[in-house]
């Protein structure tokens, strides 16, 4: 079922494939689906067979266990539910348990015939070997060894040839060299004819079980079909999770742009031992973009991962990228890569790309385009005519396009188009595979060539060929790629202190609030205290009289409790020093003054303040 995956129909079809594979990673669990049989077969097989023979009846057996074992697995699982459409089917299972052991033979106790049978087969058995016996004890002399073997089905003695005339017997064969002759004796010859008869009844009764087994399996037949669909969908899903655990995959997020983040092509993962991550970003105003570069240098691996992870998300999977990666829902996907020349369809090259940008052109908008190495198949400049009226149809058409190129004048006509990008595989002294967005690359062949051990002399002509204008724009392509990297590298820089200011202005805003709610409850408490000492008061007023003390007393507490209220005197320290908050009574020190205000450092937090809120701390 695996390598059928295609992609669903729907987002919303995706999305609910995504969330079961979630569900599953959320369990942590692992899951071992047994199927012996593929979608419709067993169905197909019965109506081929009179009955099912004991390897497919075990098979059967088998697989009613292993489903039976995985509900108890994860009956007690958040994702129990996706094993309810499972049926166990004891009636199949203990019949057949009943009737063969696990190394597939039919037991005896399976029929009273068959045991009877049987019982009978031993006791002919049992006569023969005694018969034997005798036979070889006195007539040891004629034998080549004392070995019983079967011949045509039949119990014979190896006979030196030279006596079987002496021998009283049916002769079945004789040996290779002519040595021997394999002789069945006369005394025997009743008995082996009876077990053969018994050996026939036997069969004949194993096979009438085998019917009665094959008729219980008939009767559930559709419920047997239905778990075998039912665990082949469950075993890709499990696989599914299996992949995401066991390449560090992540579940995509769909969007209107492409955002890829980190990506990499899983076989590439599972042989190369450093893989140099994909980082591509095409926003909403852009639908072509162009890479160019050295050859070898990634440019059509760029081409296979992308399609490779837009299809893996539109199939239900994770994809091989960071968190955060994100893909339109494209509505149809083509590529058209390598070499496509096809000799039984008289095809040029050429003709076999053309074949293949024209069904894309002609199928639903919206879709993923990969174009490797773009009309290179014919002349420069015919090629960039036509790749130039391909591109812009694909623009207008709203499908994204990513396309790969050596042509110089194609790079320059993507510069000047709003919705088309260039982009480019990086070259220092040799590929380091890394895709630089906003600016086309060099090919690089000449350097290569060199790198490669071209005879030098082949090399410094080729450099002499190539003209000082091509030479110049070569160069300015290197150093506008050194210059955009030195970018980078100070955008990364500027994003970190970024993300440590919104740290430490997250880290301020707790603490802020934090002492907020300390003054809060300080002075709530104050104001109660305050309220029950004015209630105690007015209550000693009421009930003593007017009384010239009580007066004194009330200004005094009044007095006291307005003095919060007047102007506290400023304290003015020096830088360095540490000083005491009025409010909070914690404790930081001056680090700078500035019209008329302090910069106080607490907690390694920062914050100005007036002279009357500090106090000198006291020693």
């Amino acid at each position: 079922m695996a390598l059928g995956l295609m992609p669903l129909d729907s987002r919303a079809q995706v999305e609910a494939e995504l969330e079961r594979v979630q569900k599953v990673l959320r369990t942590g669990k692992a899951a071992r689906f047994y199927l012996p049989f593929g979608p419709g077969e067993l169905e197909q097989t019965l109506r081929k067979v009179r009955f099912l023979n004991v390897e497919q009846l075990l098979k059967i057996k088998g697989f009613l266990e292993s489903i039976d074992q995985l509900k108890k697995e994860f009956k007690n699982s958040s994702i129990k539910n996706y094993f309810n459409k499972l049926y166990v089917l004891p009636e199949i299972t203990n019949e057949i348990i009943k009737k063969i052991d696990p190394d597939g033979f039919i037991n005896d106790n399976a029929s009273p015939k068959l045991s009877s049978l049987r019982r009978q087969i031993r006791q002919v058995k049992s006569v023969i070997t005694k018969k034997f016996e005798q036979i070889i004890r006195k007539q040891r002399n004629y034998l080549i060894d004392d070995t019983v073997v079967q011949r045509n089905g039949r119990y014979v003695l190896p006979v030196k040839t030279n006596f079987k005339r002496f021998f009283k017997g049916v002769i079945h064969s004789y040996s290779n060299s002519g040595e021997a002759v394999f002789i069945e004796p006369l005394e025997i010859t009743d008995d082996s004819a009876r077990l053969e008869e018994l050996k026939a009844q036997e069969q004949q009764e194993i096979e009438i079980i085998l019917s009665n087994l094959t008729a219980i399996v008939r009767q559930y037949v559709k419920e047997l079909e239905s778990n075998i669909q039912e665990i082949t969908e469950l075993d890709l899903l499990f696989a599914k999770a299996e992949f995401a655990r066991s390449f560090g995959a992540h579940r995509p997020i769909f969007g209107e742009y492409i955002d890829i983040r980190k990506g990499f092509h899983p076989i590439l993962k599972q042989i190369e031992t450093q893989v140099v991550p994909l980082d591509l970003r095409m926003d909403r105003s852009k639908r072509v973009l162009l890479i160019s570069g050295p050859n070898a240098g990634g440019k059509t691996v760029v081409l296979k991962t992308v399609g490779l992870i837009a299809l893996m998300a539109q199939c239900g999977l994770f994809i091989p990228a960071e968190e955060g990666t994100m893909l339109p829902f494209f509505k149809g996907i083509y590529a058209d890569i390598g070499d496509e020349q096809s000799i039984e369809s008289h095809l040029s090259t050429f003709s076999a790309h053309l074949q293949q940008i024209k069904e894309a052109l002609s199928a639903r908008e919206y879709s993923l385009v990969l174009l490797d190495e773009l009309m290179s198949q014919t002349s420069i400049e015919e090629g960039s005519a036509l790749a130039q009226a391909i591109l812009e149809a694909f623009a207008e058409k709203g499908d994204t396009v990513i396309a790969t190129t050596h042509n110089e004048d194609l790079k320059i006509y993507v510069s000047n188009q709003p919705e088309m990008m260039n982009g480019g595989m990086e070259f220092t002294d040799r590929p380091t595979y890394r895709l630089i967005l906003g600016i086309p690359q060099p090919s690089n062949a000449i350097r290569l060539a060199e790198q490669l051990g071209l005879d030098p002399e082949i090399v410094e002509k080729a450099r002499a060929f190539l003209s000082s204008e091509k030479v110049s724009i070569n160069e300015l392509y290197t150093d506008l790629s050194k210059r955009l990297n030195e970018i980078t590298e100070e955008k990364k820089k500027l994003d970190k202190l970024v993300e440590e200011y919104k740290k430490k202005l997250e880290q301020f805003n707790a603490f802020k609030h934090k002492e907020i709610e300390q003054l809060r409850e300080k002075y709530r408490a104050r104001l109660i205290q305050a309220k029950k000492d004015i209630e105690h008061l007015i209550q000693t007023l009421r009930s003593s009289g007017p009384r010239p003390n009580l007066v004194h007393k009330a200004r005094e507490f009044f007095e006291k409790n307005l003095e919060s209220e007047q102007e506290i005197e400023p304290y003015f320290p020096e830088i360095g020093e540490l000083v005491k908050l009025r409010q909070t009574s914690k404790i930081g020190q001056v680090i700078e003054q500035k019209k008329g205000r302090y910069k106080i450092s607490l907690q390694n937090i920062y914050y100005w303040v007036k002279p009357q809120e500090i106090e000198p701390v006291r020693k």
